[in-house]
């Protein structure tokens, strides 16, 4: 019986993955489109403020009802939350940083394809690898460095030349250009075609 549970936890982690996966690629792109339509804009910190108030409520109503009870909830709160202002400071700065960061993602769509976007905010893994050995002294692996250098290398070969990348570039001849347009819209006749 220990099987199927184990079967039923790695579907259910593959389904994760893949809705996680889907939902950041979508964000992106829908950031991008409403950041580039010729509409009035919305204000950008207006949208990471309603974000974070969906985000506090949720949190909210899973600690509810992770608790049970009204009693236990608020016992909860006034000594995680109202109880320890020390932690409630620390965890202020890192809050704001973050702020500050999806505010910055809203420029960086208004002015970057997605795809380049998306690519260059993976950036944030190897810079919390460094940070990660030399603010924590902690230790990578091989396999670990090896990874981080090619998620380097691979936002490298998407910044190289990105408008090169993602024109085409149309060589067609203005004769035969002229020529298309008269006989898609019936103005030429067969004796046309043989100029070319």
């Amino acid at each position: 019986q220990a099987l199927p549970r184990e079967n039923v936890s790695l579907l259910f982690k593959l389904y994760c993955l893949t809705v996680m996966t889907l939902v950041a690629a979508a964000y992106t792109i829908a950031l991008r489109y409403t950041r580039t339509t010729e509409k009035e804009l919305y204000f950008s910190t207006t949208a990471v403020c309603i974000t974070e108030v969906i985000k506090l409520l949720l949190s909210v109503g899973l600690l509810a009802k992770e608790t049970g009870s009204l009693g236990r909830f608020k016992t909860s709160l006034s000594e995680n939350v109202l109880g320890s202002p020390k932690e409630l400071m620390k965890l202020s700065v890192p809050s704001l940083v973050y702020a500050v960061q999806n505010n910055m993602a809203f420029l960086a769509l208004s002015n970057l394809d997605a795809a380049v976007y998306q690519v260059t905010y993976q950036l944030k893994i190897p810079c919390t690898a460094l940070c990660t050995v030399l603010m924590l002294n902690r230790t990578l692996s091989k396999l670990q460095w090896i990874s981080v250098f090619m998620l380097c290398g691979g936002v490298t070969l998407v910044q190289w030349k990105p408008a090169q990348a993602t024109k085409v570039v149309s060589s067609v001849s203005p004769l035969i250009s002229a020529t298309l347009k008269q006989y898609l819209s019936g103005e030429t006749d067969e004796n046309s075609w043989r100029l070319i």
